[in-house]
């Protein structure tokens, strides 16, 4: 009996263990099949880099497909010159960005305000991008600050509208910076033209600020030649004197009476410290350049009539300026500029002090200090070799000649004011120079830094 209740026993445990066995497989048997997916191998992607890298990095780990950022390690932080060399470095490789942008800081030098700190923000862009003839237009933005008290902030234009049918150009700067005036009269007041000042004269130091709007808006009269009308507002306040007495050939002068006298018209009037310009009139242009901020090959002409009306001015006086300006490619990556440019102010008695034609503006005189030779008219040329070599760095060198004076029946070529000098280019954007140039003077030699070709 107790042999068949054991047997009886081990058969109900046998059955039981057989349907628990069932049930468990049949529960791993309903689970949903899993989904083994392999990460596509892409054979043109980056290989891993190592731990050690110098830069940020973006790459794709061709095991998983997942994009890695791969940081500059700390202990390379500290290496700003890589860092910087890494950014400029890349400022060239955005061309088909709608707003290609980049800014660049740096030390400046000149001979008005001796050393600075400047910088700019420039950018690229067009108005059509589906036009690839059209000209990139360019919007540059700028600052400076020096030793001497000089600040400036400005903006600077020059846009090509769709099928370059219009043209817009502008610039809008705020500046405060030291200057200095030779006067018109030799300090007993006998009147001088602008180089005998210059040569002769003492120069009383003061302070100015300057609010400057330039613009002109034209439309296309036939192939490269353009027409349109022209802004030219100009406001200067004079402050901050040199006070005290000066000796001057054996005798003594007090320096606010001397700017006094050096600010006397030819009628007798003494000339307000502080004046605003405005001259209106009409830019004719033919422009026929393969791009305008740094050209290799084409034709520029420019003819501007400017009138500054008594109602708009405290005095009123004409002004023409002419500019020609040729460039030819003389071998690979070799470029030859010339220019030659005239102001004439006429029509009055005499033209304000501020409007004065001078050396030293917009590319003329390099090396010169701004208005030390200041008269009616100016004429000058130039001529420049622009060699651009390895990487983004390129070369130039130019000679050059300038002459200011009051009228036509006293122009003296024993006046003329030699120029010389040369630079190193880089080239920040494409086709956009960084230029830093040495030029020499009749009176020794200056460093110009600055944005863009001077012509």
């Amino acid at each position: 009996m107790k042999r068949h209740l054991l047997l009886l026993s081990l058969l109900v445990a046998t059955h039981y263990a057989f349907a628990d066995e069932t049930s468990i497989t049949d529960k791993i048997l309903s689970l949903p099949e899993p989904k083994l997916e392999m990460p596509s191998m892409d054979i043109h992607a980056e290989a891993m880099p190592e731990p050690n890298m110098g830069r940020d990095s973006i790459v794709i780990d061709p095991m998983t497909g997942q994009r890695r950022v791969y940081k500059i390690p700390k202990h390379k932080i500290w290496k700003p010159f890589y860092m910087l060399y890494n950014y400029l470095n890349n400022t060239t490789r955005h061309e088909e960005k709608k707003f290609d942008g980049s800014f660049i800081v740096g030390p400046a030098y000149n001979a008005n305000t001796s050393f600075a700190f400047g910088g700019g923000y420039t950018a690229l862009y067009s108005f059509d991008r589906s036009d690839k003839t059209l000209q990139k237009s360019v919007m540059s933005l700028f600052f400076q600050f020096s030793v001497k008290g000089m600040a400036v902030i400005g903006v600077e234009g020059h846009n090509f509208m769709k099928h370059d049918k219009h043209r817009w150009n502008y610039e809008l700067s705020l500046t405060h910076y030291p200057s200095a005036y030779w006067g018109a009269r030799d300090p007993e007041g006998n009147i001088l033209n602008g180089y005998e000042a210059a040569e002769k004269n003492v120069p009383v130091e003061f302070k100015q600020f300057v609010f400057m709007l330039d613009g002109d808006f034209t439309w296309k009269l036939a192939k490269d030649l353009y027409i349109g009308p022209k802004l030219d507002f100009l406001y200067t306040n004079t402050f901050k004197y040199e006070k005290g007495e000066i000796e001057i050939d054996g005798k003594i002068y007090d320096k606010e009476k001397l700017m006094e006298t050096y600010l006397t018209t030819p009628t007798g009037e003494v000339q307000s410290q502080s004046l605003a310009t405005t001259g209106l009139g009409l830019c004719l242009t033919y422009d026929s350049r393969d791009f305008a901020m740094n050209a290799y090959r084409g034709h520029y002409f420019r003819f501007q009539q400017l009138y500054f009306a008594p109602g708009l001015n405290k005095y009123d006086f004409w002004k023409t300026d002419i500019k020609y300006s040729n460039y030819t490619s003389l071998w690979t990556k070799c470029t030859l500029a010339f220019q030659v440019h005239g102001q004439f102010n006429y029509g009055s008695d005499f033209v304000p002090w501020t409007r004065l034609a001078s050396t030293g503006f917009q590319g003329m005189g390099r090396g010169y200090f701004f208005g030390q030779y200041r008269d009616n008219n100016v004429m000058e040329t130039q001529i420049e070799l622009r060699q651009r070599i390895k990487w983004r760095l390129g070369l130039a060198a130019w000679v050059g000649m300038i002459n200011v004076f009051h009228d036509f029946d006293h122009i003296y070529w024993k006046e003329t004011l030699p120029n010389y000098g040369f630079g190193l280019r880089w080239e920040f954007k494409p086709r956009m120079n960084v230029r830093l140039d040495y030029g020499f003077t009749k009176h020794g030699g200056s460093f110009v830094f600055n944005f863009g070709e001077a012509f």
